[in-house]
């Protein structure tokens, strides 16, 4: 399918689904999208940054199975719909980069670990230094774009290893070690820590997403 025709025929779902779902949200949502591409069994459509957070109006429960019906109605084939952050093809595949990554990190968080405290990530100060080396591996180093790769790779890091050593609601002794560890990424990266904490934050509610439509998927 050509992109105009992607278009038109994605044009066609929207002004179906305004009329099959009563709720201005959701239509405000939906006029912010744009298709992005079919991929299998998978329609994209893609929000852009300022406006993914109106992504949950069209993917809440009370509304998704309405959206996969007429999207497979008018497309002519049984699709699913997926919302990305971002409007390309090069979004899309950047967004089964990171849904990877997650997923591999879910899978090695459930291999048992030795319950050692040299472990690393085992323990903060663990974590801590951990950072050091992740820097001192990291090629070009010295560039933005390879700050930008190491600064990626350290939060993935730290959010696995929050599911081990972040209690919630978390207690300020957890706090103050995450604030450490966020401190010596921003040293390194040169990316101030308020905005790793932001990213990071934002990474936690993708993961948890991505792992309820998971279960949920599971289940049917």
């Amino acid at each position: 399918m050509t992109n105009p025709m992607l278009d038109k025929t994605w044009a066609a779902c929207v002004d179906r689904l305004k009329d099959s779902v009563n709720s201005r949200s959701f239509w405000e949502a939906l006029e912010a999208t744009s298709a992005v591409t079919v991929e299998g069994d998978i329609l994209v459509i893609g929000l852009a940054p300022e406006d993914y957070n109106r992504a949950s109006h069209i993917t809440h429960s009370a509304t998704l199975h309405t959206v996969n019906t007429v999207v497979s109605t008018v497309f002519g084939q049984q699709l699913k719909l997926q919302v990305i952050e971002g409007n390309t093809v090069a979004d899309w595949e950047a967004h089964k980069e990171r849904e990877a990554k997650a997923l591999a990190m879910r899978r090695e968080s459930l291999t048992p670990r030795p319950a050692v405290a040299t472990t690393p990530g085992n323990t903060w100060e663990a974590l801590y230094e951990q950072m050091s080396r992740l820097f001192a591996q990291t090629p070009n180093r010295s560039f933005a774009q390879g700050k930008a790769r190491f600064a990626n790779e350290a939060l993935y890091i730290v959010l696995d290893a929050m599911n081990r050593l972040y209690p919630n609601p978390p207690d300020d002794a957890s706090e103050r070690s995450l604030h450490r560890v966020l401190e010596r990424i921003a040293n390194t990266s040169e990316i101030p820590a308020p905005v790793l904490a932001f990213e990071l934050e934002r990474l936690r509610a993708w993961n948890a997403a991505t792992t309820d439509a998971e279960q949920v998927e599971a289940t049917e």
